[in-house]
Protein backbone atom coordinates (compact mmCIF):
# COMPACT_ATOMS: atom_id res chain seq x y z
CA UNK A 1 0.00 0.00 0.00
CA UNK A 2 1.01 4.20 -1.02
CA UNK A 3 1.32 5.43 2.62
CA UNK A 4 -0.72 8.95 3.59
CA UNK A 5 2.70 11.11 2.95
CA UNK A 6 3.86 9.38 -0.54
CA UNK A 7 0.11 10.01 -1.65
CA UNK A 8 0.32 13.40 -1.26
CA UNK A 9 3.75 14.08 -2.23
CA UNK A 10 2.72 12.35 -5.62
CA UNK A 11 -0.50 14.25 -5.95
CA UNK A 12 1.44 17.65 -5.45
CA UNK A 13 3.51 16.07 -8.22
CA UNK A 14 0.89 15.56 -10.31
CA UNK A 15 -0.79 18.94 -10.01
CA UNK A 16 2.52 20.61 -10.73
CA UNK A 17 3.02 19.07 -14.29
CA UNK A 18 -0.75 19.95 -14.72
CA UNK A 19 -0.15 23.51 -14.17
CA UNK A 20 3.18 23.35 -16.43
CA UNK A 21 0.67 21.91 -19.24
CA UNK A 22 -1.92 24.42 -18.98
CA UNK A 23 0.28 27.80 -19.03
CA UNK A 24 2.14 25.91 -22.05
CA UNK A 25 -1.17 25.47 -23.43
CA UNK A 26 -2.36 28.88 -22.85
CA UNK A 27 0.52 30.47 -23.96
CA UNK A 28 0.12 28.80 -26.97
CA UNK A 29 -3.16 29.36 -27.57
CA UNK A 30 -1.73 33.22 -27.34
CA UNK A 31 0.32 32.75 -29.80
CA UNK A 32 -2.54 31.79 -32.38
CA UNK A 33 -4.82 34.06 -31.44
CA UNK A 34 -1.81 36.60 -32.57
CA UNK A 35 -1.08 34.69 -36.13
CA UNK A 36 -4.96 35.14 -36.89
CA UNK A 37 -5.32 38.79 -36.00
CA UNK A 38 -7.91 37.96 -33.08
CA UNK A 39 -7.32 40.10 -30.36
CA UNK A 40 -10.06 40.54 -28.71
CA UNK A 41 -10.41 37.06 -27.11
CA UNK A 42 -6.60 37.52 -25.85
CA UNK A 43 -8.32 40.03 -23.41
CA UNK A 44 -10.33 36.98 -21.74
CA UNK A 45 -7.04 35.26 -21.21
CA UNK A 46 -5.54 38.04 -18.95
CA UNK A 47 -6.85 37.51 -14.92
CA UNK A 48 -10.38 39.55 -14.23
CA UNK A 49 -10.43 39.52 -10.61
CA UNK A 50 -6.76 39.65 -9.48
CA UNK A 51 -5.24 43.42 -8.34
CA UNK A 52 -2.21 44.21 -10.86
CA UNK A 53 -2.46 43.31 -14.11
CA UNK A 54 -0.18 44.81 -16.88
CA UNK A 55 1.10 44.51 -19.95
CA UNK A 56 3.93 45.39 -22.00
CA UNK A 57 5.49 44.80 -25.53
CA UNK A 58 8.81 45.81 -26.20
CA UNK A 59 8.72 49.82 -26.05
CA UNK A 60 5.15 50.13 -25.47
CA UNK A 61 4.82 51.46 -21.54
CA UNK A 62 3.26 49.87 -19.21
CA UNK A 63 -0.60 49.33 -19.28
CA UNK A 64 -2.64 48.69 -16.01
CA UNK A 65 -5.65 46.66 -15.86
CA UNK A 66 -7.84 45.30 -18.13
CA UNK A 67 -8.81 48.25 -19.32
CA UNK A 68 -4.98 48.37 -20.08
CA UNK A 69 -4.72 45.21 -21.65
CA UNK A 70 -7.40 46.03 -24.29
CA UNK A 71 -5.45 49.36 -24.98
CA UNK A 72 -2.52 47.18 -25.68
CA UNK A 73 -4.03 44.41 -27.91
CA UNK A 74 -7.34 46.22 -29.65
CA UNK A 75 -6.09 49.52 -29.71
CA UNK A 76 -2.31 49.45 -30.13
CA UNK A 77 -1.41 46.14 -31.56
CA UNK A 78 -4.91 45.38 -33.63
CA UNK A 79 -4.80 48.64 -35.36
CA UNK A 80 -1.20 48.55 -35.84
CA UNK A 81 -0.96 45.13 -37.27
CA UNK A 82 -4.18 45.51 -39.62
CA UNK A 83 -2.80 45.61 -43.52
CA UNK A 84 -3.08 43.46 -46.38
CA UNK A 85 -0.23 40.60 -46.31
CA UNK A 86 0.36 41.40 -42.57
CA UNK A 87 2.00 38.16 -41.04
CA UNK A 88 3.34 37.74 -36.91
CA UNK A 89 4.27 33.77 -36.68
CA UNK A 90 6.16 33.66 -33.57
CA UNK A 91 6.67 30.11 -32.64
CA UNK A 92 7.53 29.68 -28.53
CA UNK A 93 10.92 27.95 -27.32
CA UNK A 94 12.64 26.98 -24.70
CA UNK A 95 10.06 27.43 -21.62
CA UNK A 96 11.37 27.94 -18.21
CA UNK A 97 7.99 27.47 -15.94
CA UNK A 98 7.85 28.16 -12.30
CA UNK A 99 5.01 27.05 -10.40
CA UNK A 100 5.06 28.30 -6.57
CA UNK A 101 4.70 26.28 -3.95
CA UNK A 102 0.96 26.95 -3.18
CA UNK A 103 0.55 26.40 -6.82
CA UNK A 104 -1.82 29.93 -6.70
CA UNK A 105 0.82 31.72 -8.82
CA UNK A 106 3.78 31.13 -11.22
CA UNK A 107 6.43 32.60 -13.49
CA UNK A 108 7.96 32.38 -16.83
CA UNK A 109 9.84 32.71 -19.98
CA UNK A 110 9.86 31.52 -23.07
CA UNK A 111 12.20 32.82 -26.66
CA UNK A 112 9.80 33.62 -29.86
CA UNK A 113 11.24 33.54 -33.22
CA UNK A 114 9.33 35.29 -35.29
CA UNK A 115 9.08 35.36 -39.98
CA UNK A 116 7.00 38.78 -39.73
CA UNK A 117 5.96 41.89 -42.22
CA UNK A 118 6.83 45.12 -41.27
CA UNK A 119 4.84 48.34 -42.89
CA UNK A 120 7.56 49.82 -43.45
CA UNK A 121 7.01 53.90 -44.53
CA UNK A 122 9.21 54.14 -47.00
CA UNK A 123 10.04 50.44 -48.66
CA UNK A 124 6.16 49.13 -48.27
CA UNK A 125 5.59 45.82 -46.71
CA UNK A 126 8.47 43.66 -46.43
CA UNK A 127 9.64 40.41 -44.57
CA UNK A 128 11.22 40.45 -40.95
CA UNK A 129 12.58 38.62 -38.74
CA UNK A 130 11.06 39.27 -35.09
CA UNK A 131 12.97 38.08 -31.39
CA UNK A 132 11.33 38.47 -28.27
CA UNK A 133 11.75 36.85 -24.81
CA UNK A 134 8.34 36.33 -23.15
CA UNK A 135 8.67 37.31 -19.39
CA UNK A 136 5.46 36.68 -17.47
CA UNK A 137 3.76 36.06 -14.36
CA UNK A 138 1.00 34.06 -14.33
CA UNK A 139 -2.56 33.61 -11.73
CA UNK A 140 -4.81 30.80 -11.51
CA UNK A 141 -8.31 32.28 -10.90
CA UNK A 142 -11.08 30.43 -10.80
CA UNK A 143 -9.50 27.05 -11.21
CA UNK A 144 -8.05 28.61 -14.60
CA UNK A 145 -4.62 30.38 -15.46
CA UNK A 146 -4.05 33.68 -16.62
CA UNK A 147 -1.51 36.31 -17.35
CA UNK A 148 -1.00 38.73 -14.65
CA UNK A 149 1.96 40.50 -15.67
CA UNK A 150 2.59 40.42 -19.33
CA UNK A 151 6.11 41.34 -20.57
CA UNK A 152 7.69 40.82 -24.30
CA UNK A 153 11.20 42.03 -24.43
CA UNK A 154 12.27 42.86 -27.86
CA UNK A 155 15.37 41.14 -29.02
CA UNK A 156 16.21 41.66 -32.91
CA UNK A 157 13.23 43.45 -35.65
CA UNK A 158 15.69 42.89 -38.27
CA UNK A 159 15.25 43.05 -42.13
CA UNK A 160 15.05 40.19 -43.61
CA UNK A 161 18.16 40.45 -46.51
CA UNK A 162 19.93 42.79 -43.97
CA UNK A 163 19.25 40.74 -40.88
CA UNK A 164 20.82 41.60 -37.25
CA UNK A 165 24.41 42.38 -37.43
CA UNK A 166 23.29 44.89 -39.67
CA UNK A 167 20.14 46.33 -38.79
CA UNK A 168 18.78 44.84 -35.37
CA UNK A 169 16.01 47.28 -34.70
CA UNK A 170 14.66 48.68 -38.34
CA UNK A 171 14.40 52.46 -37.43
CA UNK A 172 11.38 53.56 -37.16
CA UNK A 173 9.58 50.08 -35.87
CA UNK A 174 8.35 50.97 -32.55
CA UNK A 175 5.53 48.90 -31.12
CA UNK A 176 3.35 52.49 -30.83
CA UNK A 177 3.63 52.82 -34.76
CA UNK A 178 4.48 55.78 -37.37
CA UNK A 179 2.18 57.83 -35.65
CA UNK A 180 3.15 57.43 -31.99
CA UNK A 181 1.69 60.98 -30.44
CA UNK A 182 -1.70 58.53 -31.67
CA UNK A 183 -1.15 55.34 -30.34
CA UNK A 184 -2.23 54.46 -26.85
CA UNK A 185 -0.52 56.23 -23.85
CA UNK A 186 0.72 53.99 -21.59
CA UNK A 187 0.13 54.30 -17.86
CA UNK A 188 4.15 53.87 -17.19
CA UNK A 189 7.19 53.97 -18.75
CA UNK A 190 8.95 50.79 -20.32
CA UNK A 191 10.20 48.33 -17.41
CA UNK A 192 13.42 46.80 -19.84
CA UNK A 193 14.43 47.38 -23.38
CA UNK A 194 17.68 46.32 -24.37
CA UNK A 195 17.51 44.72 -27.69
CA UNK A 196 20.67 43.02 -29.58
CA UNK A 197 23.62 45.54 -30.45
CA UNK A 198 26.46 43.72 -32.53
CA UNK A 199 29.06 46.79 -31.07
CA UNK A 200 28.59 45.00 -27.43
CA UNK A 201 28.80 41.68 -25.33
CA UNK A 202 24.95 40.59 -25.25
CA UNK A 203 24.39 39.76 -22.15
CA UNK A 204 20.47 38.14 -22.73
CA UNK A 205 19.23 39.71 -19.47
CA UNK A 206 16.86 39.16 -17.94
CA UNK A 207 17.04 35.81 -16.60
CA UNK A 208 15.34 32.64 -16.20
CA UNK A 209 12.91 32.98 -12.93
CA UNK A 210 14.60 30.82 -10.13
CA UNK A 211 12.06 27.83 -8.37
CA UNK A 212 10.00 29.81 -5.92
Amino acid sequence: MIDAERLERLERQVQRVTDYQEISNLHGRYNHLVLGHHWEPILAMFAQHTPGVTAEVAESGVFHGTEGVRRVFVDMLGKLYNYPGMLALHELTTPVIEVARDGRTAKGMWFTWGANTNNHPQRGLIPIWQSLRYNHTFVKEDGAWKFLNFRAHLIIRSSFDKGWVQEPYITGSTIKGQDEVAAPRSDAPTTFHDPYDPARHYEGLPLPPEPY
